[in-house]
C-alpha cells in the first residue's frame, strides 16, 4: 500500500496485456503502484535468496571452532547460561 505521504511522481506505461496481468495479482485494496512495488521487494529477496545459497554452495568456509575470539565467546556463554531449563522463561 501506498505509505502517507508517499507521492506518485511517475507514470509507467504497459501495455494492455500486461495491466490485465497486474490486474490479475493485485491484492484487494492495492493500487497499480502498490502491486509494482511489492514485485520489486519480491524480486529483491528472491535476489538475495539466491546470493545466499550461492555463497553456501561456493563459499570458502573456515571453521569457527579454530577462531580463539568465538570459543571464547562460545565458553562464556556456556559459562552464563542457567543450569535449569525450565527457569528459563518461554520464548513467544
Amino acid at each position: 500500500m501506498v505509505r502517507k505521504g508517499d507521492q506518485t511522481t511517475e507514470k509507467v506505461l504497459v501495455t494492455p496485456a500486461t495491466k490485465q496481468e497486474l490486474n490479475a495479482i493485485k491484492l484487494p485494496g492495492e493500487r497499480y503502484g502498490d502491486v509494482v512495488a511489492r514485485l520489486v521487494r519480491e524480486r529483491k529477496q528472491q535476489d538475495y535468496i539466491a546470493h545466499l545459497l550461492n555463497v553456501a554452495k561456493e563459499g570458502d568456509f573456515v571453521r569457527m571452532d579454530s577462531d580463539e575470539e568465538y570459543t571464547e565467546i562460545k565458553d562464556e556463554v556456556k559459562r552464563s547460561a542457567p543450569r535449569d531449563r525450565t527457569a528459563c522463561s518461554p520464548i513467544h
